[in-house]
């Protein structure tokens, strides 16, 4: 091989890995920008049926006790009976913590201001332990390894939008949405499609739980765990359980139960 075709080759390995980096940021751009209706549909009609869960850790010491907080998950409001609202999320999300005395869960309507938002506009200074403790605490109903889903309540006087489940799971190609609460934000969405045919098997870290998941490329970061995935017609179709990234730590793909098996785990609930 001569000099020339060794740089073109070379060239040509250069573009690819570039390419293989960057492209899930390039795709997630151009989703977003042709996509302007679709988000504007979700943020007018459903997005507050998107919830932020807070997991508070209280833990005693001596003389001591204290709340720790997690940054937060996501949620979404599937049905309300009087002022008891019901959502579904992740069941990794409502884990709770072996090194410490009590786990309480709590729920942010979409417009409810994090921690830090509430010291800028509160004249007297309050502590994220007891703003947050102000928030509805959250039931645990059912939670489910199998399907890494739970079902969770909470009573509200505000006003939820409950979101329809829809009777069918998506096909190869389908556009979708992300309705989330990403590390440091609210209320995000995020459109993308889905990416495989059937349903692909995932393995829990243990690699004692096969996932039947479907995958999609609706951007998902920390915080979107439990999130739904919508439909064009604003129908829950799967709740996200996480994501894959490159060696970058690049987003490339979105995992979430498929709507089918949300459908099996609620039935075995009302058993």
């Amino acid at each position: 091989m001569n000099s020339k075709r060794r740089n073109s080759v070379r060239i040509l390995l250069v573009f690819i890995v570039i390419i293989s980096i960057f492209f899930p940021s390039i795709r997630s751009f151009y989703n977003q920008g042709t996509n302007k209706e679709f988000i504007e549909k979700i943020e007018n009609n459903v997005i507050s049926g998107n919830i932020k869960i807070v997991r508070l850790n209280h833990k005693s010491g001596f003389n001591t006790t204290s709340i720790s907080r997690s940054p937060g998950a996501s949620g979404v409001i599937i049905r309300k009976e009087g002022e008891r609202y019901f959502a579904l999320t992740a069941n990794h999300v409502m884990t709770e913590m072996d090194n410490v005395d009590k786990t309480q869960f709590v729920t942010m309507r979409y417009d409810d201001q994090d921690f830090t938002f509430s010291q800028i506009k509160e004249e007297s200074f309050k502590g994220s332990a007891d703003y947050y403790m102000e928030f509805p605490e959250i039931k645990v109903e059912r939670t489910s390894e199998k399907y890494d889903l739970a079902l969770i309540s909470f009573e509200s006087d505000k006003e939820f939008t409950v979101v329809t489940l829809a009777e069918n799971d998506p096909e190869y190609g389908d556009k979708v949405a992300a309705m989330s609460n990403p590390y440091g934000k609210r209320n995000v969405v995020t459109i993308g499609h889905i990416g495989n045919k059937k349903n692909w098997s995932f393995e829990d870290e243990a690699g004692k739980i096969q996932y039947p998941i479907i995958k999609h490329s609706a951007v998902l970061s920390e915080g979107s765990s439990g999130s739904a995935l919508l439909n064009e017609d604003l129908e829950i179709v799967g709740i996200n359980l996480g994501g894959n990234e490159n060696i970058l730590h690049r987003f490339i793909s979105g995992m979430a139960m498929p709507i089918d098996q949300i459908r099996i785990f609620l039935a075995e609930v009302e058993k």
